[in-house]
């Protein structure tokens, strides 16, 4: 009894049950608690994939000690996708910060929240990725304003990751603590909420989608993101780029994105590539080329 009232204790931020007695498993919680061991296994050089392998055990054992039995592989998958976005994102901001160092212009690496319908008619956007940008960029004559007449009519989910370049030197001091804040707690929404409604479109060169593989049934939905920003790109003169970061390619991952036609290119008869590059991500010096390529004039 004592035995089991010190597992109950130990993991008790790990799992709740509800009344259901269906049981979540919080991502977060477990990340936290072991993201000192993580680091170390960072430092030692493991690949992501083994210290995935390594959290997922973990998460397991800890299960089968409270609930003596094994979750379910679904919630383990969506688990894996969790951890593999909070190791990449810490990985992302140590590399901009070193880039920053010696850079006279301030790059930032970001992540921003579920976009989600609004609830009521206000104007505010769906899109969080629309909310990024100030709202003078709307208007008449100023970078997103052909955008503007239909901007609460694009649809599209969150992108995993923004990369963004400003050169104006004042918001080094802003950017600095929060870029080391997310290399420590990797899902904050700190850059987000400093961004939102302060960009131009100049400002962001790339969006980047983060799997660690692409089912079949999944493959097309970072390609509509693609798709959706590329052609806002192209309407408002703005390279902005779309990259695809996979930890497992396949062939089928390879032909598709690297030949895939924008649709709007379709439309105007030109061979528009939709996705930039494709890059597979094991380690940190697999994302330190994923970054130049993005900023990269």
């Amino acid at each position: 009894m004592i035995l089991r009232q010190k597992i109950v204790t130990r993991y008790k931020d790990w799992f709740t049950e509800n009344k259901n007695n269906k049981i979540s498993i919080n991502s977060r919680a477990i990340y936290k608690d072991l993201s000192s061991q993580i680091v170390q296994r960072l430092n030692h050089n493991l690949s992501v994939t083994e210290i995935l392998n390594w959290l997922r055990n973990k998460t397991v054992e800890a299960f089968l000690k409270k609930f003596n039995k094994n979750p379910e592989l679904g919630a383990l998958n969506k688990l894996i996708g969790d951890w593999n976005e909070f190791i990449a994102t810490s990985l992302l901001s140590e590399i901009v910060l070193e880039m920053n160092r010696n850079s006279p212009k301030f790059i930032a690496v970001f992540t921003l929240p579920n976009s989600r319908l609004q609830k009521d008619e206000s104007d505010k956007v769906s899109s969080k990725f629309i909310s990024l940008f100030s709202q003078d960029e709307f208007d008449s004559a100023k970078g997103l304003a052909k955008i503007s007449p239909f901007r609460n009519k694009i649809f599209l989910p969150s992108p995993d990751y923004i990369i963004v370049v400003l050169s104006h030197g004042d918001i080094a001091t802003s950017i600095y603590p929060l870029l080391e804040e997310q290399v420590r707690t990797p899902d904050s929404l700190a850059l987000y909420n400093y961004f939102k409604g302060k960009l131009r479109g100049e400002d962001l060169k790339a969006v980047a989608s983060l799997k660690t593989s692409n089912r079949p049934d999944r493959r097309y939905q970072p390609l509509f993101e693609a798709a959706t920003i590329k052609a806002m790109g192209y309407a408002l003169q703005q390279n902005w780029r779309y990259y695809m970061v996979v930890s497992e390619l396949t062939t089928a991952d390879i032909t598709i994105f690297n030949t895939a036609i924008a649709p709007h290119g379709i439309a105007l008869e030109q061979d528009f590539k939709l996705v930039d590059g494709t890059y597979k991500y094991n380690k940190k010096d697999d994302l330190v080329s994923l970054v130049e390529a993005a900023i990269h004039e």
